[in-house]
């Protein structure tokens, strides 16, 4: 009698363990914190802005995995940065950078973050970051970007808006 009733017990304690939902558990992925230096950068453009100023936008890639290529799946720091020379001789320097992850047709972008440096005799207002996704024209390629615009204003009241935007492609690309 005892051993029937705990053979009983195995079957119904067998029976109610394979009726019970499946659990699928994932490790919290963990994003590496933004690097303080991101070493040399991968893109150099200069160009003189409408108002006659020198801007030199700087494109920087980190990654702290084994593999230090871009390919057409990895994820990695991905910064744009802008310095801004006025006429009057100072630079101002803004920056947008993301944690981007591509791959399999897909991209994203994470811990964003942009900014800009104060200079003596110029105000920055209205700053703003802002991120997302889309495709170009809508139907081809996936992209993620990061955005920060400000309003940069001088002594005498002539504002200037200044933004920097950088965007990664579904296959790692900065475009």
């Amino acid at each position: 009698m005892k051993l029937r009733r705990i053979f009983s017990c195995i079957i119904a304690f067998a029976i109610a363990i394979t009726l019970l939902p499946k659990v699928n558990v994932q490790a919290e992925e963990s994003i590496p914190v933004a690097p303080t230096d991101f070493g040399l950068p991968i893109s150099v453009t200069t160009y003189e802005d409408e108002e006659g100023c020198v801007v030199t936008e700087r494109i920087y890639f980190y990654s702290d995995t084994s593999s230090k290529l871009r390919g057409k799946s990895g994820e990695g720091w991905y910064r744009n940065e802008k310095t801004h020379e006025w006429k009057a001789g100072a630079v101002t320097t803004y920056y947008a950078q993301g944690y981007f992850t591509w791959g399999d047709g897909e991209v994203s972008v994470s811990n964003v973050t942009g900014g800009a440096n104060n200079v003596n005799g110029i105000t920055l207002s209205n700053k703003l970051t802002t991120s997302g996704t889309g495709r170009y024209g809508f139907v081809f390629n996936k992209y993620a970007y990061v955005t920060f615009s400000c309003t940069a204003t001088n002594l005498v009241g002539l504002t200037q808006d200044l933004s920097v935007t950088i965007r990664v492609s579904e296959s790692g690309n900065t475009i």
